[in-house]
């Protein structure tokens, strides 16, 4: 989206980690494959789309998550000056405790842990409250800076990016409903 507007924020996705979430994986070890997940950088071969790393190059700020496939991915987008790291931008916490021997991909335990996240179970994880309150927060961060900055950047994950257009849109932000979720996903907000 071009912005017409005096500020935009736009919210893009990590690139594609090294770890795959089609890797099968038992219930009782996903919470070791998070972790992996969560300590990885972006594939080699994956290399960012031009139109995105454009976007990066006229932003005023670029902010990131404090994941490592968040910061690596502002990286090898070009960012010019140090991206600002801030955990306010990590992904949502869904429990991923599960006490089964039961084989699936990490990306369908992530869809259940996501469903349980969503109909209130936690365990040991962030609740979708304190998500909303965190998105919330996250939101006030890049807002404020766009007054100053005009073209802000924030290159972090998939569920708190959703989050943070939710909050963005409620606040008369323009822009998709839904944020681009796939790898390199690029989405900007105008005011």
């Amino acid at each position: 989206m071009v912005c017409s507007f005096a500020r935009s924020i736009t919210l893009i996705r990590h690139g594609p980690p090294v770890v795959s979430l089609s890797q099968r994986v038992p219930g009782n070890q996903f919470r070791r494959f998070v972790e992996r997940y969560d300590a990885a950088r972006i594939a080699q071969r994956a290399l960012p789309p031009l139109a995105v790393q454009q976007v990066v190059a006229e932003a005023n700020v670029v902010f990131a998550s404090n994941r490592p496939r968040a910061m690596h991915t502002a990286e090898l987008l070009g960012v010019r000056m140090p991206p600002v790291v801030n955990s306010e931008f990590r992904e949502i916490e869904f429990p991923v405790d599960f006490p089964s021997q039961l084989r699936f991909s990490a990306l369908t335990w992530s869809a259940i842990a996501l469903l349980l996240w969503r109909m209130g179970y936690t365990s040991r994880s962030e609740s979708l409250a304190l998500s909303r309150a965190r998105a919330k927060a996250a939101a006030d961060l890049l807002e404020g800076q766009s007054r100053n900055a005009e073209s802000v950047v924030l290159v972090a994950h998939g569920g708190i990016n959703r989050l943070i257009a939710k909050e963005l849109r409620k606040r008369g932000w323009r822009g998709r409903r839904l944020p681009r979720s796939q790898h390199w996903g690029c989405t900007t907000y105008c005011r």
